[in-house]
C-alpha cells in the first residue's frame, strides 16, 4: 500500500511535469486542497538538536548523537533520529590529515653546473649484518658525484657538516633537492640556497640521485659483501674516482662527467671571448 507522503511526491512529481492540480490529484487519489497545505514537521525541534549536535560534533555518527541526546533528557527513538540524520543528508566528516605547505619543487632540466645537487640515501647491510647508510651528492647538470660517504647513522649535523665542507670546496649552488626525510626536514640552509623538496611518494622527482643509486646498487653494492665501514667506503671512493672520471655516461653524450663538466667550462669560456 502506497503512504500519503508518497502520494503527494507522486502528485507534486506531475505537477512539475505540466500535469494540472485536477488531474494529479486525482491519479494519485488526493485532493486538490491536501496538495496546496505544507505538511507539518512534527520533529521539528529534534531536528534542529541533532544539527546543532552534528555540526558541533562533527566526528559523531547518528548513534552518538542519539546518545547524547538521551543522556540531555530528550526522550526519543533511536530510529527518529536516524531518519532526520538520512533525510538531512548528515554523514561522517572524513578526517582529512592536513599537509606540511610546501612549494612543488622545480624539476626542470638544469641549465648550469651547480644549479641544482639532489641529494638522498642509500643503505647498506655489512657481513656482520649491521645497516650503513650512504650519503649522496650529485650535480644534477653534470651528473658528477660530489659525495659519497657511508656511516653507521646520519644525523642532520652530520647532513649539514658534509655540506658545509662541500659548499667551502666547491661553493654552494642555487638549489638542494632532497626527499621529505627527517635527516633533511631539519636540515638548515643557508639563505642563499633553496631547499627543494620532492612530493611523497614521487622519487622520480629526485631522478638523478636515484638513478645514479641504482647504477651504484648494480655495479658495486649487489657484487661485493663488505666486511666493515672502512672497507665499504674505500670501495665507495673507488666508484666515486671511476664513475666521474672514466665512466661513459649515456645522458652526456658518452662523455665521463667531469670531462663533460670540463667542455661546457670551455665552450662557456669560448663563449665569453668572443663577446668580448
Amino acid at each position: 500500500m502506497v503512504s500519503l507522503a508518497s502520494r503527494r511526491k507522486v502528485s507534486l512529481h506531475l505537477m512539475d511535469r505540466g500535469f494540472s492540480v485536477r488531474l494529479s490529484s486525482r491519479v494519485c487519489g488526493r485532493s486538490r486542497g491536501a496538495l496546496r497545505r505544507l505538511p507539518k514537521d512534527r520533529n521539528h525541534e529534534l531536528r534542529l538538536q541533532v544539527l546543532e549536535l552534528s555540526e558541533k560534533h562533527p566526528r559523531y555518527g547518528s548513534p552518538r548523537i542519539w546518545r547524547l541526546l538521551r543522556s540531555m533528557g530528550v526522550l526519543v527513538n533511536r530510529k527518529a533520529v536516524e531518519r532526520i540524520w538520512r533525510e538531512e543528508g548528515l554523514s561522517l566528516r572524513t578526517r582529512t590529515r592536513k599537509k606540511l605547505k610546501r612549494d612543488r619543487p622545480n624539476i626542470s632540466r638544469p641549465a648550469h653546473a651547480s644549479e641544482v645537487w639532489s641529494m638522498d640515501f642509500v643503505h647498506e647491510r655489512l657481513e656482520n649484518g649491521r645497516q650503513v647508510r650512504i650519503l649522496g651528492v650529485l650535480d644534477a647538470f653534470t651528473r658528477e658525484c660530489l659525495l659519497l660517504k657511508a656511516a653507521p647513522c646520519y644525523r642532520s649535523s652530520d647532513v649539514k657538516r658534509d655540506l658545509e665542507w662541500l659548499f667551502l670546496m666547491l661553493g654552494k649552488p642555487e638549489r638542494i633537492r632532497t626527499d621529505n626525510g627527517p635527516e633533511f626536514c631539519a636540515l638548515s640552509l643557508p639563505a642563499s640556497v633553496h631547499h627543494d623538496f620532492i612530493q611523497p611518494g614521487s622519487p622520480w622527482q629526485n631522478g638523478h640521485i636515484e638513478s645514479f643509486f641504482g647504477k651504484l646498487r648494480d655495479e658495486l653494492l649487489s657484487c661485493e659483501l663488505f666486511t666493515s665501514g672502512a672497507e665499504l667506503q674505500e670501495c665507495l671512493d673507488e666508484f666515486q674516482s671511476h664513475y666521474n672520471n672514466h665512466r661513459p655516461h649515456s645522458a652526456l653524450g658518452g662523455l665521463p662527467p667531469s670531462q663533460f663538466a670540463k667542455r661546457v667550462d670551455s665552450d662557456i669560456i669560448q663563449e665569453a671571448t668572443i663577446t668580448l
